[in-house]
């Protein structure tokens, strides 16, 4: 752009030194400065048209203002510089007499400038191949901007879907926070009834090693009784031998009869002191047995609360190590599936052994109440009287003790026979016979896993 600015301010300079003497060719050369500098104005309008279209393109906007930038620079200086040569010509002008001596010498410089406007015409077709240039980078710039375009959309729908992924995952997240400080304040009150049933268990021990203590002494007691009555079972034998003996010689010793009478009557004073004593250590014999026999049942009444305690501690530690797999969900010992499709009785049951599991068993009230929040809709459990009509079974064979059947249930009202048991959502979940083939959902039920 500046060698064309160059090349117009050589041809003013040679339109206004051969202006005296060559008019027609002045004319010409002031047309084609004309028409150069009208080109440079064109282009550089369109330039500045073209930063100003493609502004939002934030890469090709920088470069365009800038071309714009230096193309207004360029226009002030050249505005500047016409303003010089304004006042160059007016010298010039002046100064006609000397120029017309230089007339010659421009002459001579005339195939010179001639050369130069060939080589403003060779900028002239570069510029339109600038132009070609600029017009093809405009095309590309656009398929560009409509590529990003697309690029965008595609962007927008992505970030969406993550915006949504990002409120499942926060929602999930807030579950598990809230099913973590259940299961803290289970495991809370867990350890407050284990450290409660330790110190129960140490005063029972306690109490235990006392009466065996007692039971000891009793022990001795009655020992030492029953080696007393012995001794006085043998004195009876012995005095019912002399009996004997003092009767069989009472005919040959009829003078010594008030003397045997004498000693008869005190040996039968003794002998009812004895049978006395017999009966008072008889009845505390009796009464020891009684005591003995209700220390029994208490010590084996202790020890099978003991094992039970013991299964409780040894329940509890276990349930601070077990899980579940994922999905399933943890209650006492037990880990609790709902499933995600329905069908009969028979069908779900066999799911559920597949997993590892069978249907549900309700084994407490504790249970029963957990269940009525597990699930919102009708399930099948594990109970039916498929083997004998009207003898409910749990599958694992265990008869039916606890029961929460609904009013007037079950009636096996159904034609073709209600042999299995549902659970109804909204009875609050109490009990209701069913035909086996109803579609329904079920709950599986298995023992959570050793961690």
């Amino acid at each position: 752009m500046e060698e064309m600015f160059m090349n117009v301010e050589n041809d003013q300079s040679f339109q206004w030194t051969s202006s005296t003497n060559k008019t027609g060719n002045g004319r010409f050369y002031r047309a084609a400065v004309l028409c150069l500098g009208l080109l440079s104005v064109f282009l550089l309008v369109g330039l500045i048209n073209l930063g100003v279209h493609y502004n939002s393109e934030r890469g090709a906007a920088a470069e365009l203002s800038t071309v714009k930038a230096n193309m207004t620079e360029l226009l002030q200086d050249r505005k500047k510089e016409l303003s010089s040569l304004t006042e160059e010509k007016n010298q010039l002008k002046t100064s006609l007499s000397s120029l017309t001596r230089e007339k010659d010498r421009l002459d001579a410089s005339l195939s010179s400038l001639t050369a130069e406007r060939d080589q403003l015409k060779t900028s002239l077709s570069s510029l339109t191949r600038v132009k070609d240039r600029l017009d093809a980078s405009l095309s590309s710039l656009t398929e560009e901007r409509d590529q990003l375009k697309t690029s965008l959309s595609s962007l927008t729908r992505e970030k969406d879907q993550l915006d949504a992924s990002l409120s499942s995952l926060t929602e999930e997240r807030d579950q598990l926070k809230t099913s973590l400080s259940s299961l803290t304040r289970e495991k809370d009150q867990l350890d407050a009834s284990l450290s409660s049933l330790t110190a129960e268990r140490d005063q029972l021990k306690t109490s235990l090693s006392s009466l065996t203590r007692e039971k000891d002494q009793l022990d001795a007691s009655l020992s030492s009784l029953t080696a007393e009555r012995d001794q006085l079972k043998t004195s009876l034998s012995s005095l019912t031998r002399e009996k004997d003996q003092l009767d069989a010689s009472l005919s040959s010793l009829t003078a010594e009869r008030d003397q045997l009478k004498t000693s008869l009557s005190s040996l039968t004073r003794e002998k009812n002191q004895l049978d006395a004593s017999l009966s008072s250590l008889t009845a505390e014999r009796d009464q020891l047995k009684t005591s003995l026999s209700s220390l029994t049942r208490e010590k084996n009444q202790l020890d099978a609360r003991l094992i039970e305690m013991t299964k409780d501690r040894d329940r509890l530690e276990s349930l601070t190590r077990k899980s579940c797999p994922a999905g399933w969900t943890i209650f006492s010992w037990s880990c609790y599936l709902l499933s995600s499709r329905s069908d009969s009785w028979t069908i779900g049951r066999r799911d559920c052994q597949n997993k590892g599991a069978d249907l549900l068993v309700i084994n407490s009230a504790e249970e029963q109440k957990f269940l009525s929040g597990f699930s919102r809709v009708d399930t099948w459990i594990g109970l039916s009287d498929r083997n004998e009509e009207g003898n409910w079974r749990w599958i694992d064979g265990t008869p039916l003790s606890l029961t929460y059947w609904n009013k007037g249930e079950p009636n096996d009202a159904a034609a073709g026979g209600e042999d299995c048991a549902e659970m109804v959502a909204n009875t609050g979940h109490r009990w209701n016979d069913l035909n086996c083939v109803t579609s329904l959902q079920w709950i599986c039920e298995k023992s959570a896993s050793q961690l």
